[in-house]
């Protein structure tokens, strides 16, 4: 109820600024199906049952929608990604690892891209030099899973690799050919984005997880996302995502989308409320990446745009005047002790950091070019154990070079660099298009810097990879449709 309550009056308070966006029924139809996947999610009391659920709406509903990317994006937030085995049938151990994101890539995205695929007019594979980075990367970590892998194991994570990354690039850089397409696609991510704001603040103040019991009402582990965790006296909130980081670095993406958005919202003040509220959104997480990330995200996107140096200059005064207040106000020092650089609180984790990178780099040059797959055995790694016998490889690059070489972080690298060239390459030209064009290259290119500085400070667990697979493959798109002229809507993608 609570879950329920919170997300239809978000809704509420955010429908003039969303019918903006997508049109009335469209806006009334995504409602309606938050709200059923919610009730699915609470009330089915078996992960089977609401995964029927899910299937069954694909196939009857989801045909029907002219912007599957928007559908993909409200829906990927809709319930945490617990995992559970899908059973072998007697065949093999298990099938397949499910978990939301790759049911949601199984039933909307594998359709979308198979039509997609059989289109004509559909971008052809390696047309984007971004492409080829993503096919290369994507094969030497398939063949780099069979080296202690046994062929069935080797088969399944090739399986799971095209669910988490292929198909999400894919379907986010063929599937949007308009300025309305990315519209609608966006316009689903924030508004899933607004509803988990609002679950974390309550799961803040509260100190309650929303989500918690849910998991054990579906027979799946409520563990799993590590229980309660506590940044001083707040909880770090999970909200949908199993993780406080994740969900800052998801309302971060949101945050840079809205850039773009708040150009088709009038009047000024819906545009300040939507900025507001992902930007709490970033607040409530208590994760300093996001909260460096989305500062990053802002000062690229402000110096990209006209008179770039009065509205940096705005920027900074504001951030005196906060910091000026946060010393003088009774709750300001415990707002002060968690900011980034000068907080004291949980400072040890900004130290694990810091002794990862220097723990990992032996191990790297032992293992240069391709990475091993042994890595945590490494004694080098084990001095990293925390207390619940785990090594946290918060960083996806370290993660990246470790299992892949230099060989994989060029790629995995490259794609991000070349994709950020292209599209500021792009954002140049994008006059033709209109305002809102260059508006969305700005948007873009500031949150695809944000990502790559986040993923710094994070593995790519839960949400991270998928998200920034489907920015990566955004894109893509934005730079192909800059080089089209200008034309109108795009048939449906699903």
């Amino acid at each position: 109820m609570v879950v329920l309550v919170l997300s239809v009056t978000v809704l509420y308070i955010a429908r003039p600024a969303l019918v903006q966006l997508v049109d009335a029924k469209t806006f009334s139809r995504w409602r309606m199906l938050w709200v059923c996947m919610t009730l699915a999610l609470f009330l089915a009391h078996s992960y089977w049952l609401y995964v029927f659920m899910v299937a069954a709406y694909a196939l009857v509903m989801a045909r029907r929608e002219a912007h599957v990317m928007g559908v993909y994006f409200l829906l990927l937030f809709v319930a945490p990604p617990a995992s559970t085995e899908v059973p072998g049938m007697g065949l093999v151990n298990y099938i397949l690892v499910l978990n939301q994101y790759r049911l949601l890539a199984l039933v909307l995205l594998l359709p979308a891209a198979i039509a997609l695929f059989q289109r004509s007019s559909t971008l052809k594979w390696g047309r984007s030099s971004v492409d080829w980075m993503v096919l290369a990367y994507l094969v030497l970590i398939s063949l780099l899973r069979f080296r202690e892998a046994n062929l069935t194991s080797g088969l399944r994570d090739i399986v799971t690799i095209g669910l988490d990354v292929f198909l999400p690039y894919y379907v986010a850089s063929r599937s949007l050919r308009s300025l309305n397409g990315f519209k609608y696609a966006l316009a689903g991510f924030a508004m899933s984005a607004m509803m988990l704001t609002a679950m974390a603040v309550i799961e803040v103040v509260l100190s309650w997880q929303l989500y918690f019991s849910v998991l054990n009402a579906l027979g799946l582990n409520s563990m799993e996302f590590g229980g309660y965790l506590y940044r001083g006296a707040f909880l770090r909130p999970n909200a949908t995502v199993g993780n406080s980081i994740v969900f800052g670095y998801v309302a971060m993406v949101a945050l840079g989308y809205f850039f773009f958005l708040k150009e088709y919202v009038e009047p000024a003040k819906l545009k300040w409320l939507g900025v507001g509220l992902l930007l709490m959104g970033v607040a409530s997480s208590l994760s300093r990446g996001p909260w460096v990330g989305a500062g990053f995200l802002l000062v690229v996107y402000l110096i990209q745009g006209p008179r770039a140096l009065k509205k940096l200059t705005t920027t900074v005064l504001v951030i005196v005047a906060a910091w000026v207040m946060l010393n003088v106000l009774p709750m300001g020092k415990v707002v002060l002790d968690m900011l980034p650089f000068v907080g004291t609180v949980d400072e040890f984790n900004v130290e694990y950091r810091a002794n990862l990178l220097t723990s990992a780099l032996p191990v790297i040059e032992r293992n240069l070019w391709l990475g091993s797959v042994d890595y945590l055995r490494a004694p080098e790694l084990q001095v990293m154990v925390q207390g619940d016998g785990i090594i946290d490889i918060v960083n996806t690059y370290v993660g990246v070079v470790l299992n892949a070489g230099l060989i994989g972080l060029g790629l995995f690298v490259g794609a991000f660099v070349l994709a950020f060239k292209q599209v500021r390459a792009a954002t140049r030209k994008a006059v033709t298009h209109g305002a809102e064009a260059v508006v969305l290259g700005r948007a873009l290119s500031a949150t695809l810097a944000a990502v790559m500085l986040v993923i710094y400070t994070v593995s790519s667990i839960l949400a991270v990879s998928v998200v920034y697979w489907t920015v990566l493959g955004v894109c893509v798109a934005y730079v192909g449709l800059m080089k089209q002229p200008v034309s109108g809507p795009e048939p449906s993608a699903s």
